[in-house]
């Protein structure tokens, strides 16, 4: 019985419909500026995504829409990320592209124009976040865990990753401006204490709850690809890169959380789908009862902060 509903669960047809109604739910109930469905739009995007790169990569055995339910619960959950701000929410889509050009680069004939590719697509996204260009080194990482990693490929990532500021700057050149591209990156190492003492309560506790989960997902995958064949051992072994790199990234400069944090949403929604259906047992029981437990909570907690900021208490 236990097994059976966690494998209803994991590869139910009802799993994903649910999750959107309850997204949806929430979205709605918490809506308070017209921007907002920008976010909305480009979440609903990443969750028919996740669907795809579960077809196009075949991480697990059976056709699964837990990840896309997992991220999409998540993602509405986090009521913060609901706010358009400066655009964060395009991040998360132009780093699903280039996540989608690295694995698309394992054992092709093309690598070269996958890796610019997945170069570009971070340089543009560093455009709304100049942090963001901190996940350069992450590429060449995750090029070396794919084995991709040579001279030609290494270049084409510099050209791709410098294209969009080659453009700024030649319409700075052209328009008579001072060059952007010097200055755009001044801050980005900058490091403030200050910067953890303003992050809302309400936000850090979403955070540890999402990092918790990904925790967990993580090592719990990490154990269960063992098992499994050496391409999808190592297609687990780079989202862990990804999600263990970008947490250190949030943690050291929380200005970037709300762009970062629906990165490691994904990540973490990717592994554990993969676990809840590669295992069944008890850990793997316990586990999604508990994350279902937590996150119903994290869903009331913000909810409920949301509302009574409202009315003024």
């Amino acid at each position: 019985m236990r097994n059976r509903f966690q494998y209803e669960i994991a590869t139910g047809r009802l799993t994903l419909p649910v999750a959107i109604i309850l997204s949806v739910i929430l979205w709605v109930t918490t809506f308070n500026d017209k921007m907002e469905i920008i976010p909305f739009l480009t979440g609903g995007f990443v969750t028919y995504l996740l669907i795809e790169l579960n077809t196009s990569f075949a991480l697990v055995r059976s056709r699964s829409s837990l990840p896309s339910a997992l991220f999409t619960i998540l993602y509405s959950s986090s009521l913060f990320i609901h706010e358009y701000g400066k655009g964060e929410c395009w991040i998360l889509l132009l780093f699903m592209g280039s996540l989608y050009c690295l694995l698309r680069s394992y054992e092709s004939k093309n690598v070269p124009s996958y890796i610019f590719h997945a170069f570009l697509w971070l340089s543009i996204g560093s455009l709304i976040e100049p942090g963001i260009i901190l996940s350069a080194p992450l590429i060449f990482i995750v090029m070396s865990q794919l084995r991709t990693l040579s001279v030609r490929t290494f270049f084409a990532g510099i050209i791709g990753l410098c294209i969009p500021y080659w453009i700024i700057s030649g319409y700075d050149i052209y328009a008579g401006n001072s060059l952007t591209v010097l200055t755009y990156f001044n801050n980005i190492f900058e490091w403030n204490i200050e910067a953890y003492r303003t992050i809302p309560l309400p936000q850090i506790i979403t955070t540890g709850c999402i990092l918790l989960l990904s925790s967990v997902s993580g090592v719990s995958s990490i154990m269960t690809s063992q098992s499994d064949k050496v391409r999808n051992r190592i297609i687990i072994g780079v989202i862990n890169t990804i999600g263990t790199y970008e947490t250190i990234l949030m943690i050291a400069q929380p200005v970037m959380l709300k762009s970062i944090l629906p990165v490691i949403i994904t990540m973490c929604a990717i592994l554990y789908g993969y676990i809840m259906i590669q295992k069944t047992n008890k850990f793997t029981y316990i586990f999604m009862i508990a994350s279902m437990v937590i996150i119903a909570m994290l869903a009331a907690y913000n909810v409920m902060i949301h509302f009574s900021s409202n009315i003024g208490f």
